[in-house]
């Protein structure tokens, strides 16, 4: 933030101000606002980032019932099984801030939520979103493929052209192509994750190759704009089902995988996703920053990084009242990197692995993965 100071005040040489107050329109003042108010109010933040909240409250008849509550900026998201306790949330929040109550939750930051209480069924998509992203770039009348990539995708920087060659406006326009796709990748799109993970990362200098390989992303999104996320109540993973195992409902599970040395600097790809309620709610495909020796360190770094984030959501769905009562499975496919996890030995593969990725195999140990 830049401001000019009034009169002929000057700020000594590397002195600067500090905000006393929280000023609208900076993105912290949405944040600042919530948090205290909600705190104040009896909400819990969950999350410890002001985003999640919930507020448990004990009936007279001895019931408990409860506000589940999600802020984005000045967005949020509010779910409630008692109508009068949430008509009091409401009223009270009305009484500081000018807030508007849109009922039922159709629409949400882009994505359309349907919803289907009696069947306990609901559904993300962003076919609007897919629509508008291939008119702004005009791939609407494109012909589709069947996937957003090429088997075995990894693209090169070794084809792009001198930093002092490149062309502004065709840097600018793949940036902004890359951006709509990564903001569908982070909400439903979880299929495109690895062809837009690939391509993000030649933002600044894209070269014929990686233009034709973004491109090839959109002729995808032309012909699958209508999918989406599909959760449904007492749901489990069909992937343990259809190895033989069983979770409860509510429970969390996970799978976790990673390429070998594909790119051009040797570097692999981590890919893993979490399931609740039969579908994904968390995943990522991410290159590894460091260069692994052998397919057993690449796998163990990334059941680490799963693990991570298991570990974090299972706290919060604990402070929402789901209470995990098992140890969160993860799927791995690596045999070394079973036995390496179990503490079973192959230790000469991994003396020279990182510390943090020991964070699975001590979360074996404390039972909060299997």
């Amino acid at each position: 933030m830049y401001i000019n100071l009034p009169g002929k005040y000057r700020l000594p040489k590397g002195k600067g101000l500090q905000c006393r107050r929280l000023i609208h329109g900076l993105k912290q003042a949405a944040h600042g606002w919530n948090l205290k108010w909600l705190l104040d109010y009896g909400f819990i933040n969950v999350d410890n980032y002001g985003v999640t909240f919930v507020k448990n409250v004990k009936n007279e008849d001895g019931n408990a019932s409860k506000i589940l509550l999600s802020i984005h900026v000045d967005d949020g998201l509010a779910a409630c099984g008692d109508e009068a306790m949430y008509k009091d949330f409401i009223a009270a929040k009305c009484k500081d801030f000018d807030l508007s109550d849109s009922g039922e939750l159709k629409w949400f930051l882009g994505g359309k939520v349907e919803q289907d209480c009696e069947k306990g069924i609901a559904r993300l998509s962003q076919e609007q979103y897919c629509n508008d992203v291939l008119k702004r770039f005009q791939m609407s009348d494109c012909t589709p493929v069947d996937t957003p990539c090429e088997a075995n995708l990894h693209l090169a920087a070794s084809d792009s052209p001198p930093l002092d060659k490149r062309d502004a406006d065709v840097v600018r326009n793949y940036q902004q192509l890359i951006g709509a796709c990564v903001y569908l990748t982070c909400f439903t799109r979880r299929d495109c994750c690895f062809a837009v993970n690939q391509c993000a990362r030649f933002m600044s200098n894209p070269e014929p190759t990686h233009i034709a390989a973004a491109k090839s992303i959109l002729r995808y999104l032309a012909g699958t704009q209508s999918l989406g996320i599909i959760y449904r109540r007492g749901a489990v993973d069909p992937s343990l089902l259809s190895i033989g195992m069983e979770t409860g409902p509510n429970q969390l599970s996970a799978s976790a995988d990673a390429d070998h040395a594909g790119a051009d600097d040797r570097r692999s790809v981590s890919g893993w996703a979490i399931m609740l309620a039969g579908a994904m709610i968390a995943w990522s495909s991410k290159r590894q920053p460091v260069t692994a020796i052998n397919s057993t360190e690449n796998e163990f770094y990334s059941v680490s990084q799963c693990t991570l984030d298991c570990v974090y959501l299972r706290r919060i769905m604990q402070l929402l009242g789901y209470e995990q009562t098992s140890p969160t499975l993860i799927e791995q496919d690596n045999n070394a990197c079973i036995f390496l996890i179990k503490g079973s030995g192959m230790y000469a593969r991994a003396k020279h692995h990182d510390r943090h990725s020991r964070s699975s195999s001590q979360g074996i140990r404390c039972g909060r993965q299997a």
